[in-house]
């Protein structure tokens, strides 16, 4: 039921995201929460860790988070700490390459 409202939360906040293209990014904020605050909540409502991460150019990192359940979280945060989720779902899997086997 929880993952259901975050899947809904997450569905409002990237239909705001495509209303806001085009504005500056202060006035999309408001869509946005602290990074501690939002990966407490993945941690406690979720058990999600951070899996991976990568660097957004010089502006922001973007982070997955996972749980051994199969839920994940894709968030990105910007240089201010302010956290943002764009993608979540279930039945994460990883995928081994073998090492002689081009990606």
């Amino acid at each position: 039921m929880a993952r259901k409202l975050l899947l809904g939360w997450v569905k409002t906040l990237v239909l705001a995201g495509a209303l806001a293209a085009g504005t500056n990014a202060a006035s999309a904020q408001y869509h946005c929460v602290e990074h501690g605050d939002l990966v407490a909540y993945l941690s406690e409502k979720f058990q999600e860790r951070q899996f991976a991460f990568g660097l957004i150019g010089q502006m922001a990192i973007m982070e997955v988070y996972v749980a051994d359940t199969g839920t994940w979280t894709i968030i990105v945060t910007d240089v201010a700490g302010r956290s943002c989720i764009v993608a979540a779902g279930e039945h994460w899997e990883n995928v081994v390459i073998p090492a002689d086997q081009d990606a």
